[in-house]
């Protein structure tokens, strides 16, 4: 992120904070339909045209760093395997032996030199190339070629693991769009894990999205922690393309409340004061939101488990401190933080049952949240024309409001 791209946010958040109404030029947003929560049509459709297609984080590489070092992996639904080739190359294969469809291995995580099914011993390569058949000369039609592991798209980014079901998917760097020079201060790569939590949320996964896409809410819900740490009225709202985003809003300092500010916090200096002035929190479409710090600070990644009930799981990453305990700073973070989440999640369960219940129709979102609608806007984009069911559509409306890169905007 280039200086003047925080000049111009910047700006964008003087302006929201003395603003009285929205943007003149700004429409108003209809009314999210409710079904979209409920209806398992829509919830098929999301799973076949979203999240199989989109790049979706699946974790650290920590652990997969050399050759032969694996991890299962099924947040999706299906069963990946993730190995690291003699090629230092990461892979994600399908764990389904291309024989008669059992596991290629069975432990959560290892290291091998081999692929090998428990079932009848038929071996891959670390490539996923079908090297060994027991009584080979029983299948005359065999090509061994033709029948090694089925493959996923799988890269990395900063660290991170990223896989797509879809084998013709875009490059990861093309569909993370600016997110990756915005991000490239924090050095992602040099970042190490110091804590993974499940929360287990009873609502569609889109209703837990939403509440992670706006700070309308933080006086209300969080007025002992986030609701003093941050002034939600001085909050930029970026829309990029891919359903991507951004919120930067402003924090109120030298008052001693925020993470910046705690005694023996950590630091990433290669972060410029913009992420120490301002909590930024970026919207990877579609299902990764991660609210930056100079401290460190999770990856919330919200994976759904039917219509009505989903996972929000929570990656926290730190600067490596080397030798030794981790900062003491992080015994009072990860209490507060836990404390911010489940504040968020108290509403979550009596949301869905009202979207169920017949007696709300939908979402009526305000200026202030329209990374919400934007959200949901690609969503449809992804599903296509012609495939959302009647009356479950949103209007596509905010690609005008589209933040375009300073060197187009100028021409």
């Amino acid at each position: 992120m280039s200086g003047s791209i925080y000049d111009e946010v910047e700006k964008v958040i003087d302006f929201e904070s003395a603003r009285v109404g929205p943007r003149s030029d700004f429409p108003p947003l209809p009314e999210i339909p409710g079904g979209r929560y409920t209806s398992p049509d829509f919830h098929d459709l999301e799973r076949e045209h979203v999240l199989s297609k989109s790049w979706v984080c699946a974790g650290r590489d920590e652990d997969l760093r050399k050759p032969g070092d694996y991890r299962l992996w099924d947040r999706l639904g299906v069963p990946l395997l993730l190995i690291r080739g003699k090629d230092d190359k990461l892979r994600a294969f399908y764990n389904t032996c291309r024989h008669r469809g059992a596991p290629v291995v069975r432990d959560s995580s290892g290291n091998t030199r081999l692929l090998r099914c428990q079932y009848h011993s038929w071996s891959y390569g670390l490539d996923g190339k079908l090297k060994g058949v027991p009584d080979e000369r029983d299948f005359p039609c065999l090509n061994k070629a033709d029948r090694g592991l089925i493959e996923a798209s799988c890269d990395t980014w900063g660290g991170w693991v990223f896989v797509n079901l879809d084998r013709d998917a875009q490059p990861l760097m093309d569909y993370l769009g600016p997110i990756v020079s915005e991000l490239d201060c924090v050095g992602m790569e040099k970042l190490r894990t110091i804590h993974v939590q499940d929360y287990p949320i009873a609502c569609n996964w889109k209703v837990a999205m939403d509440a992670f896409l706006e700070v309308y809410h933080i006086n209300t819900i969080h007025p002992t922690n986030a609701g003093i740490m941050l002034d939600s009225k001085a909050a930029a709202m970026g829309l990029l393309e891919g359903g991507h985003s951004r919120m930067a809003t402003r924090k109120r300092m030298n008052e001693g409340l925020n993470f910046v500010e705690f005694e023996g916090a950590p630091d990433i200096p290669s972060m410029p004061d913009f992420y120490r002035l301002n909590n930024v929190a970026y919207m990877m479409f579609p299902n990764l939101i991660t609210p930056v710090e100079p401290t460190g600070f999770p990856i919330l990644l919200f994976w759904p488990d039917g219509v009505g009930h989903c996972t929000m799981q929570a990656i926290y990453v730190a600067p490596d401190w080397g030798e030794g305990e981790r900062p003491a700073f992080w015994d009072r973070f990860l209490p507060i933080f836990h404390d911010v989440l489940q504040e968020d999640m108290m509403n979550l369960g009596p949301i869905q049952r009202s979207l169920e219940s017949g007696g709300f129709t939908g979402m009526m979102i305000n200026y202030q949240e329209r990374r919400i609608y934007w959200f949901h806007e690609e969503v449809d984009r992804c599903i296509g024309p012609g495939r959302v069911p009647a009356g479950l559509a949103v209007e596509q409306l905010l690609e005008p409001f589209v933040e375009q890169p300073l060197s187009e905007a100028a021409e």
